[in-house]
């Protein structure tokens, strides 16, 4: 694996350790969630029936896929916690949220994806599609999570849901299963591993930092903070007075 950091050049903290954890926990249970998943939608296929097989039958993917839900459903929870009361940051203020800038990103790196320009437009903390990453995953926890618990607990739900709206809940959760399942697969996997740049795959999910190449050419302006505020702070070393340690 090239984690696409050159040893001899500077590299940038990206993700702590518990934002690292969180993503992980994350991956591994949508990956359960597919496998468990996804087979239902092809049951007459052979390739489905097979993996259901290697699940231990249709009890033992539903324990998989619960048991997956659930730790979903928890990191959902965890996260609104960590956003909210850890960090403490308004929702407006946080560099994930879209802005209409990113209107104008989006739009400035089609033109030099076509050859229209030659550099890309200047980007913070996140690039406009890592917000796109974050939306749909935002909207993906909503949908599943409501829809799922519904139907894990089906028999104390129907008492209080009418049937109708049970049955659209049914046809949500698998669609946008769908729609989840092959926007990791194509839109993310291609950014995050499939991108030329960072085939076959990059750490920083793993340690976090990313090199000051990437910093420069993705998040330009985050970087031009962090240099400001390392000058500030070289400045303000020079002017303390030194202590003659004699």
């Amino acid at each position: 694996m090239n984690d696409k950091i050159n040893h001899s050049e500077k590299s940038y903290q990206r993700f702590g350790l518990l934002f690292r954890a969180q993503h992980i926990v994350l991956f591994t249970a949508v990956l359960l969630l597919i496998v468990s998943g996804v087979p239902l939608k092809f049951p007459e296929q052979a390739w489905a029936r097979a993996i259901i097989w290697l699940q231990g039958g249709m009890a033992g993917r539903a324990y998989i896929h619960h048991g997956a839900g659930l730790v979903l459903v928890g990191l959902g929870v965890f996260h609104v916690f960590y956003y909210f009361l850890w960090e403490r940051i308004p929702f407006w203020k946080r560099p994930i949220m879209v802005q209409i800038s990113d209107a104008r990103d989006l739009l400035l790196h089609l033109g030099y994806i076509v050859g229209l320009r030659k550099a890309l437009p200047p980007m913070g903390r996140y690039c406009w599609f890592e917000k796109l990453d974050y939306i749909g995953l935002t909207w993906g926890f909503l949908v599943m999570g409501v829809t799922g618990m519904a139907m894990l607990y089906f028999n104390t739900v129907v008492k209080v849901v009418p049937m109708a709206i049970l049955q659209v809940m049914w046809a949500a959760h698998s669609e946008e299963a769908m729609l989840a399942t092959l926007f990791l697969l194509i839109i993310h996997m291609y950014h995050v591993h499939f991108n030329p740049e960072k085939f076959p795959m990059t750490l920083t999910w793993l340690h976090g930092r990313i090199g000051h190449e990437e910093m420069e050419k993705y998040h330009p302006l985050e970087l031009a903070e962090i240099e400001a505020a390392e000058r500030a702070a070289a400045e303000l070393a020079a002017a303390q007075p030194k202590v003659d340690a004699s």
